[in-house]
């Protein structure tokens, strides 16, 4: 009867924490498994904030998989399962920004330098200043190229600083810049198209 209890509590969902043991003392494919399920929504949404096109984000959801696995025994586990749960899928989101940086950078290198006329972009800041809806803008990202998409992501939601951004991508910490400016125009460019007309017919 023991052994029948403990076959059906096996059976059972693992926790976050379950999972990780098994995964660092057991080493079973059922922990990587249950981590995989669980997050891929999750790893998946963070990559297409950098990677529009399908099979190039489920690429870069893999290897950052590949990745999380591979490096879990650096993963500080806190007793509290709250904030562990916070501080996992902080720590897998960081993984899977920097593939998907990896990723763009091997697959976009020659488009990095495109029609980058800086002189041209500073004289049309001023017309970046204005403030986007979040919502708004996330729906937008998609339509802009990837470099852009990035740069705006890495800077404006990631919190890097051009000089980081530079490293990280491999260009003049200016370029970061200037395709930052670039997207915030595009960005409104689009917002304007797609939003303006509605919002300004509405009485």
């Amino acid at each position: 009867m023991k052994s029948i209890k403990q076959y059906f509590k096996r059976d059972k969902p693992f926790s976050l924490r379950e999972a990780l043991d098994d995964c660092l003392l057991a080493n079973t494919e059922r922990g990587k498994a249950f981590l995989y399920k669980k997050y891929y929504g999750y790893v998946m949404a963070v990559v297409l904030r950098y990677i529009a096109q399908e099979m190039d984000a489920e690429e870069a959801v893999n290897e950052t998989f590949v990745k999380v696995f591979r490096k879990l025994e650096s993963f500080e586990r806190h007793p509290d399962e709250e904030i562990l749960e916070k501080t996992f899928k902080s720590w897998m989101a960081r993984i899977a920004v920097n593939t998907s940086i990896d990723l763009l950078r091997t697959k976009k290198q020659t488009n990095l330098f495109e029609d980058n006329d800086e002189e041209n972009v500073m004289s049309q800041a001023v017309m970046v200043t204005d403030r986007l809806a979040v919502e708004d803008i996330l729906k937008l990202l998609n339509q802009i190229p990837d470099v852009q998409r990035s740069i705006f992501n890495l800077f404006e939601i990631e919190g890097y600083t051009h000089e980081e951004i530079g490293k990280m991508l491999d260009i003049p910490e200016s370029t970061s810049r200037t395709y930052l400016t670039r997207a915030k125009q595009r960005l409104r460019k689009l917002y304007v198209e797609e939003f303006g007309a509605l919002r300004n017919s509405n009485p």
